[in-house]
């Protein structure tokens, strides 16, 4: 009986976190059903095709140049050793830190007509470069801002992939002639493409996510559409109606790389095989590696967090005020829970999994686990949806509860939170579990010890590396969540991303800064304090 009531309560987590994510597309479907309206039907035959076409290259356009910039930078920093790499292996993730809705304020800062470089040409040069930089368009500035805050996701997936490859693969095609380059061309890049592009699709993913940069540079993406539906017109079913065909988008773009990923997966079968040993650069060759990996951290993290100290001491004497510590507070209070109520979600349902497998346990894992594909305002017009007819219910239920109970509390957002960053703390649980032996809990339960029991004693304790991972990575995600925080925070509530959203559509950049280094401070700390665990957790495995 009390292994009956144990498997039970796991059982009960896993289906929580699978209907969880499932409500909201339950309630967002009703919006088929609805009939027309006059705003759809415009959209609908003028500007549907503008909204596709602009969101998927802008997508495509990202991704791609996501993808050379992480994957050059992977492939010389796992072949080649040079002065300074131990630094850059450290900050060339920082830029994950800066926001993109940040990152473009900044740069609009830094080279718009009264910015720092144009400024200095015209004063020292008397170079106008305005019509330059007019020229170049929102749209490719935008990329340009996607790439260099994002390229991270690609570089940490393809230098993971490097760091466990076999060194003979490199060796025996570099004896058969043909020189480095076609080596990367003919050797390398196979090898690496599935870690490689999984990073360009998480990177395309953000991009369809975004809601702030495209909304800065006056884009027609699907995102900024449902936001013009939704607060522009009011009118929620259009919205709802774009939702879904950006939800659409989102599948199509995960079939494709399902269908075009390969297949093959190459492991080392010998364990003589010695790993990637890089190789030691001197002179011209080293300049340029370190030149490329400097322009990197620069141009996605160093140049807005000049910036952003620039417009500090402008701007220092009038930010710190009450607002700004509400909308502190009040971020890092709804950061806080939602990444407990994450946590503890992806550990409970990662360890049923892991005790009680079978289909049904794949079916909710690949379920739960779907969220973080969603565009946050797909998800938030969902989440809005199935919050008002959960209202409704209630009020109707009990007649003595007056307005929207529900909607009109932090519950919406941090759900939303919850749905959207499951993933993440779902994966580093798990990757925490596959490190960790089944010996130690099936020791446990010998001893007489229920599932329960051994999870809270035994797998709990030695998951505290991957539990403090996963809780840093979904910290970081929320406090620079943009969509989400628009569309479902309380009323006269803000957070530090709707601060900045709100003084830079109010062109007064130079309040920006103060709630812009919170976010990028907050974030670059919780980077480096990963990379220490993952060094310390990298050393006791080598050590033992």
């Amino acid at each position: 009986m009390a292994r009956l009531a144990s498997e039970n309560i796991w059982t009960a987590t896993r289906v929580f976190s699978f209907v969880a994510v499932l409500l909201p597309f339950l309630a967002l479907g009703g919006g088929l059903l609805s009939a027309s309206s006059e705003y759809w039907n415009y959209v609908r035959d003028h500007l549907l095709r503008a909204y596709f076409a602009e969101t998927l290259l802008l997508t495509v356009l990202s991704s791609t140049l996501a993808f050379i910039i992480g994957v050059t930078l992977a492939w010389l920093m796992s072949l080649y050793d040079f002065w300074g790499k131990r630094f850059f292996e450290v900050v060339l993730v920082l830029p994950l830190a800066i926001p993109p809705y940040i990152a473009a304020y900044s740069y609009d800062g830094l080279i718009g007509y009264t910015g720092m470089i144009q400024t200095f040409f015209r004063d020292n040069f008397d170079l106008r470069l305005s019509g330059f930089m007019s020229a170049i368009g929102a749209r490719y500035w935008a990329v340009f801002v996607f790439s260099a805050t994002l390229f991270p996701y690609v570089y940490i997936l393809t230098r993971a992939f490097l760091r466990k490859q076999s060194a003979s693969l490199f060796e025996n095609a570099l004896l058969l002639g043909g020189g480095r380059l076609r080596l990367f061309w003919r050797v390398g890049l196979p090898l690496l493409w599935p870690s490689a592009s999984a990073g360009a699709i998480l990177v395309g993913l953000e991009t369809l996510n975004d809601f702030g940069v495209s909304s800065y540079y006056g884009l027609s993406t699907f995102t900024t559409a449902i936001f013009a539906a939704w607060f522009g017109m009011g009118d929620a079913d259009t919205a709802v109606k774009l939702a879904l065909m950006l939800l659409g988008l989102v599948f199509i773009i995960l079939l494709i790389r399902k269908a075009t990923q390969n297949a093959r997966r190459y492991h080392i079968v010998s364990s003589r095989e010695k790993l990637l040993s890089p190789r030691r650069v001197y002179g011209t060759r080293q300049i340029v590696i370190i030149g490329l990996c400097a322009l990197a951290v620069f141009a996605g993290f160093g140049a807005p967090l000049v910036q952003m100290f620039y417009w500090l001491t402008m701007s220092w004497e009038t930010a710190f005020d009450a607002e700004l510590a509400r909308a502190v507070l009040f971020t890092l209070g709804v950061s806080a829970m939602a990444t407990a109520l994450v946590m503890l979600a992806a550990a409970g349902t990662v360890n049923a999994n892991r005790q009680f497998k079978g289909r049904f346990s794949n079916v909710l894992s690949q379920g739960a686990t779907m969220g973080y594909a969603i565009p946050s305002a797909v998800l938030a017009i969902g989440v809005i949806s199935f919050f008002t007819w959960a209202d409704d219910r209630l009020v109707g239920f009990f007649s003595s509860l007056s307005g929207r109970p529900m909607s009109q509390s932090i519950v919406m957002l941090v759900f939303a939170f919850f749905l959207r960053f499951f993933t993440i703390g779902y994966q580093a649980v798990e990757s925490g579990f596959a490190k960790t032996s089944l010996t130690y809990s099936e020791a446990s339960r010998t001893l007489g010890r229920g599932v329960t029991s051994t999870f809270f004693r035994v797998d709990l304790p030695l998951l505290r590396s991957a539990l403090f991972s996963g809780s840093a990575l979904v910290f970081i995600d929320i406090l620079k969540e943009l969509p989400l925080s628009l569309l479902l925070r309380p009323f006269n509530t803000e957070t530090l991303g709707t601060t900045v959203y709100h003084f830079a559509n109010n062109e007064v950049l130079e309040e920006t800064a103060v709630p812009s280094l919170c976010i990028i401070l907050a974030g670059a700390v919780f980077i480096l304090l990963m990379r220490f665990w993952e060094e310390t957790g990298e050393a006791r495995v080598s050590g033992s």
